[in-house]
């Protein structure tokens, strides 16, 4: 047997010791131990040594990523063909942690911005010298303009977090991967319809498809919709990004709900709070689940979309990060909403 002794500052219990058998029947023990050694402790129950000694200064890079679009990426703002993200690493000497701010446009979100929030010196001071400290860190981050820089920050931070515990986030969570839900592949307008059957036609191969909607009228919507249950079998749903009123809802939610889609994303505007709560109302029973995306940017959002829509879309570069983001999928499921 080997035993692996503990480190550093042990909590005032016993210490634990973690015994592995190795061989053809290995088996795990833990033994509880009535001595205290002090330079540190053991966690048995994750197989990690839970230090905490101060490190060198963190170190804090950043750097624009460039995305060249393989096709234009057309929804109801507009079109683009080139995304220039923002690449953060932190280190701490030992590990380097790794995080990307996503530069959403109709988030008003730029490249300069985040690289202001990540070159800040009071942005490395903020953070601290242990990377264990993670709560800590995390509630020293500045506010700043920028949720997306701030969601790199804080992704880079949980990634050098897991690194010095030895193991993946869901494993740190109790979380099971296999229970991952199935991801959907977004197929966005086009500017003809036979460029759109040929988008809908390379993507046959996913399980799950987005159709992105919201061309100024449902109308064209609904055609752009029968268009892809042509092209594709797979199973559909949509998202206007706010581009219906509550009328194009109501109009067009009844032929979603006859061929299947498994649900509407923001069908009004972000801010068009009245639209929301008519909807709930005007719709017939039966109709395919609302999900907010653009109305619900944090953890304060969610608690005022209760009662009229019926899930909320979390994404780390609006709501700025893991933390947050797991905030609201617990507020969230108290309130009895979907999550996507």
């Amino acid at each position: 047997m080997r035993a692996v002794p503990a480190l550093q500052n042990p909590p005032p219990a016993f210490v634990r010791f973690f015994l592995r058998a190795r061989g053809p029947c290995s088996n795990t023990f833990v033994v509880n131990l009535p001595v205290q050694i002090g330079i540190g402790w053991y966690n048995p129950l994750v197989g990690i040594a839970w230090q905490t000694r101060k490190v060198n200064h963190m170190q804090i890079q950043a750097s624009r990523l460039n995305l060249q679009l393989e096709n234009p990426f057309k929804l109801s703002y507009g079109a683009t063909t080139f995304r220039e993200n923002v690449r953060v690493t932190i280190s701490d000497g030992t590990f380097t942690g790794s995080g990307e701010a996503a530069v959403v446009p109709y988030y008003g979100e730029t490249p300069d911005r985040i690289l202001r929030y990540l070159t800040d010196p009071a942005l490395a001071d903020a953070i601290g010298e242990d990377p264990l400290l993670l709560d800590d860190m995390l509630n020293r981050l500045p506010p700043g303009e920028s949720s997306a820089a701030r969601a790199a920050v804080d992704i880079a931070l949980h990634d050098l977090w897991g690194q010095h515990l030895g193991q993946p986030l869901y494993r740190l969570w109790g979380l099971n991967p296999a229970r991952i839900p199935t991801s959907s592949f977004t197929v966005a307008m086009a500017d003809s319809e036979s460029h759109y059957r040929t988008h809908l036609r390379a993507a046959r191969a996913y399980g799950l498809i987005k159709l992105k909607l919201g061309s100024g009228d449902w109308r064209t919507d609904w055609h752009m919709v029968e268009i892809a249950r042509e092209e594709i079998s797979a199973p559909l749903c949509v998202d206007a990004n706010g581009g219906w009123t509550v009328e194009d809802t109501c109009a067009i939610m009844p032929r979603l709900a006859e061929i299947g889609v498994l649900f509407v994303e923001q069908p009004v505007a972000r801010d068009d709070w009245d639209g929301w709560r008519a909807l709930p109302a005007a719709l017939p029973a039966g109709h395919p689940p609302l999900i907010a995306d653009e109305s619900v940017q944090g953890v304060e959002s969610v608690l005022p979309l209760a009662g009229f829509a019926d899930g909320i879309n979390i994404k780390l570069a609006k709501c700025g990060g893991i933390r947050a983001a797991r905030q609201m999928i617990i507020l969230a499921r108290a309130l009895g909403l979907k999550i996507l």
